[in-house]
């Protein structure tokens, strides 16, 4: 007969090596950070972007001799882009693994809760591409949460401007039910119709699109009835190939498609073939440093694209911080990451604000030309 104790013990001593509760010989010698994105999923093109951008900066800052000769340890967790798993591993990470910092989380649905966990561990968290304003608003967690992307407030307002100044007259609208897509396309209808100086402009078509489906036919059935110009999507890059791609079946030629930063990714290209050709897309500023991308290429064979490089320059903002405190203080390096300006990242300059937020955020439009993106800006 089984010993039901003996076993529990078996399974809960097993649990609490897999959580990382007994930490391997020699951890004191090494500096612990962590990367969280989505391995898995719908959003898993996307995570691993985010994932090889923190990895490529731990791998070249331990090129170059880490910190005070002692390794940087990248920890990478899947949290399935779910709050429950990202709530479980920012717990983990801060109570067993005691990291000096976070990379992460890429969806705001996730930041938000797993920062309270953060803050209150006093471990600085850098978010590559959470955009929902609330994330830096709060002042329980100041200090402790920047990011190194814009807000929505600012590409929706930046999206309403481009609506008005290009003469687009029917406006359908769409978001995803999380907090990205209802906080821009919250923020594109407020920035729309304070801007707007007269009836001719108009959102005839305002609604919700269920996520990871690959058939969007009757969704853009309805939308067509409304005959709209332009279709903005607050929303991410694999329904917005899958919508783009069935464009034609639903009559909808004629009108344009311009999507948020959540867009931004090779893969929506990929998805959309031939009909994601001319779409307008947001994203953060472009990659400046060229040796960047080779490295990527090299590294990963392949183009950086998504997150990449938000989450390599906020690692090395990380990383840095660490190497000024010398030590393992996860508040004394979460004030020098306060403190940053002027920082030298892959995408320019960056300074924070008393939020957590960039004091520039470096928007720009891009259009797909030939199946790239290329930007657009002074269109």
């Amino acid at each position: 007969m089984i010993n039901m104790k003996q076993l529990f013990f078996s399974l809960f001593s097993i649990l609490f090596l897999l959580t990382g509760c007994i930490q391997p010989p020699g951890i004191d010698d090494v500096y612990k950070i962590a990367v969280i994105a989505p391995l898995t999923g719908s959003d898993q093109a996307l995570g691993l972007s985010l994932i090889n951008g923190a990895e490529l900066a731990v791998n070249k800052a331990n090129e170059l001799g880490g910190i005070d000769g002692k390794k940087v340890i990248l920890i990478k967790e899947d949290d399935g882009g779910l709050v429950g798993e990202g709530a479980f591993f920012a717990y983990r990470l801060t109570r067993t693994e005691m990291v000096l910092g976070v990379v992460g989380h890429s969806d705001s649905d996730i930041s938000i809760p797993a920062s309270e966990f953060y803050a209150s561990a006093m471990i600085v968290q850098v978010s590559p591409g959470s955009t929902v304003p609330f994330f830096t608003e709060r002042k329980d967690v100041r200090g402790y949460v920047f990011r190194t992307i814009g807000r929505d407030d600012t590409q929706g307002r930046m999206l309403a401007e481009y609506v008005l100044k290009h003469g687009y007259k029917r406006i359908a609208l769409i978001y995803s039910n999380r907090e990205y897509g209802r906080s821009l396309s919250g923020e594109f209808a407020k920035s729309f119709k304070q801007s707007l100086k007269s009836n001719k402009s108009e959102i005839v078509y305002y609604n919700r699109i269920e996520r990871s489906k690959e058939d969007y036919g009757s969704l853009l059935a309805q939308i067509s009835l409304a005959k709209p110009d332009l279709l903005v999507l607050a929303g991410e890059y694999n329904d917005a190939g899958y919508l783009v791609k069935d464009f034609p079946k639903y009559g909808l030629t004629m009108t344009q498609f311009i999507g948020g930063d959540a867009v931004y990714h090779d893969e929506f290209i990929k998805l959309g073939g031939k009909n994601a050709e001319g779409a307008l897309v947001i994203s953060a500023p472009p990659i400046v440093d060229k040796e960047y991308i080779v490295e990527y290429k090299k590294y990963f064979n392949q183009e950086p694209t998504g997150y990449s490089a938000n989450a390599y320059d906020a690692a090395s903002i990380i990383i840095n911080a660490i190497k000024q405190v010398k030590e393992k203080d996860s508040e004394k390096i979460a004030k020098v990451v306060a403190s940053t300006m002027n920082f030298k990242g892959v995408t320019g300059l960056i300074s924070f604000d008393e939020k957590g937020d960039l004091t520039t955020p470096g928007f720009v439009f891009n259009k797909v030309v030939n199946g790239k993106f290329v930007v657009i800006n002074n269109e």
